[in-house]
């Protein structure tokens, strides 16, 4: 092989690792976009809720925070027989059935799972039973 034949090769297979580092970079920066994120404050007994629209079958995440000084329940049936991850003071825990979980004052929970249910979903605090929040998933077929 001659010197010219390998200033091409070379320059080939530096726009091949120039793709695939791009595709690598901008691949994950699209599944981040996909994923829906439902940000969950209890404050003052009550649960605040920021969310955009969301989208059955699409990754969600529930970013769960208690800033109350009293211990909180986030529960709900909207997990009852899929697939959740919950991850809390850096242990991550999967199943099926998922009811919820325990939050003492400023602690925190990530709950993650696909969303495949339309409708409205409740959740609430089983030790403080008037707290309750809801999240509204339409179809597309819906609206």
């Amino acid at each position: 092989m001659n010197h010219g034949q390998s200033r091409v090769r070379w320059r080939v297979l530096g726009t091949v690792f120039s793709v695939a580092c791009l595709a690598w970079i901008y691949g994950g920066i699209l599944l981040a976009q996909s994923e829906q994120v439902v940000e969950v404050t209890i404050k003052d007994f009550r649960f605040v809720t920021k969310q955009d629209t969301l989208r059955l079958g699409f990754p969600t995440v529930i970013k769960v925070r208690n800033e109350d000084a009293e211990r909180h329940d986030f529960s709900s049936t909207m997990f009852e027989g899929i697939p959740t991850q919950i991850e809390k003071d850096g242990v991550v825990v999967y199943g099926r059935g998922v009811g919820g979980i325990f939050l003492g004052s400023k602690q925190e929970a990530t709950i993650r799972f696909d969303m495949t249910r339309p409708g409205r979903h409740v959740f609430r605090c089983s030790i403080h039973p008037t707290m309750s929040g809801e999240l509204l998933l339409l179809s597309a077929e819906a609206v």
